[in-house]
């Protein structure tokens, strides 16, 4: 539970949660949060099973304009953040530290809704099966979907259960592979034709992969600088050469732009402009950032979750909107 405390600079903090136990600088954003969070792990799903309650699973990252936004309206808000604790156990993710779990339930959000985004909201059985979930929840809304939820948890979990085990199904489709049509040799030429596909959609005018908006694809830039860490210095090859000139630009231009943003008084991770230009705090709020799949609105407003569409073909869960 989030107890209360100082913190060490000498400022009051009226709470501190389990978060503070953690290293990711987004986690970290969150310890002082009403909101009782459990970092992604064995103790908060042995809790839900043990006082059978459904997960509230919130994943997000550290310059994530809408995610600072909805912690600002929901969860430093103590009222919502009650609401929170009695209802579910809440489990806070940063996406660049699980990018497995951000990616299994990304998928699922994006079966319910058609849509996805960060931040992240999804609700969970306890034993990890997704049933509900959306991106960015306005404050009124929010309190419905958690209202709701916990009325269909405990009234209709039929209902709960039907979802949960046909969008399990979904996703278990969605992820199985084909099997091999010959056995895979982890030798240099599979690393070097893994590599070469992951630099495909290299952008060579203004630097990066693929097209706007262009997100940091973290476990790649990691990827080709483990890569090239590997090449002989002396002898590099001609396509180890051309992969550090493509992540050299990108990486020169990730950092013309935040030093851009930082002199415009804001920061985003994500580029709305094909030159990876960072936009300011203010026009994050009209080229939706950090949104997968969205539409850019004019309204200056993000698109908040849809209503989800249970993958029942009989009916839609209702949380009450």
């Amino acid at each position: 539970m989030a107890k209360p405390t100082a913190d060490v600079s000498g400022s009051a903090a009226a709470h501190t949660n389990r978060l503070s136990q953690e290293t990711s600088p987004y986690l970290l954003q969150h310890q002082h949060n009403p909101v009782d969070w459990y970092p992604w792990g064995p103790e908060a799903f042995e809790v839900a099973r043990r006082e059978d309650k459904p997960i509230f699973l919130s994943v997000g990252y550290s310059t994530c304009y809408w995610c600072h936004v909805m912690e600002r309206q929901c969860f430093e808000v103590e009222t919502v953040a009650g609401e929170m604790n009695q209802r579910f156990v809440n489990i806070k993710v940063d996406r660049e530290e699980r990018p497995d779990v951000d990616q299994l339930y990304m998928l699922a959000v994006q079966v319910l809704t058609r849509r996805g985004g960060w931040p992240m909201s999804v609700w969970l059985t306890p034993d990890l099966k997704p049933f509900y979930g959306g991106t960015y929840f306005p404050p009124p809304q929010f309190l419905q979907v958690l209202a709701g939820l916990e009325d269909a948890w405990h009234n209709r979990r039929d209902e709960v259960t039907q979802s949960s085990e046909q969008l399990t199904g979904i996703l278990r489709r969605l992820a199985q592979p084909p099997a091999p049509r010959e056995p895979i040799t982890l030798d240099d030429a599979f690393v070097d034709t893994l590599v070469s596909r992951s630099v495909a959609d290299y952008e060579p005018t203004y630097g990066g992969f693929g097209n706007a908006p262009k997100f940091p694809r973290e476990t790649v830039l990691e990827l080709l600088l483990t890569y090239l860490a590997a090449q002989p210095g002396e002898a590099e090859a001609k396509t180890a050469g051309e992969i550090r000139r493509r992540l050299l630009h990108t990486l020169d231009a990730m950092a013309q732009a935040a030093s851009a943003t930082t002199s415009a008084a804001g920061s985003t991770a994500t580029a709305p402009t094909p030159s990876g230009s960072s936009p300011t705090s203010r026009s994050c709020c009209t080229t939706t950032p950090c949104s997968r799949g969205a539409t850019p609105r004019p309204s200056g407003r993000p698109e908040t979750s849809a209503t989800p569409r249970s993958p029942a073909t009989s009916s839609t869960l209702s949380c009450g909107r």
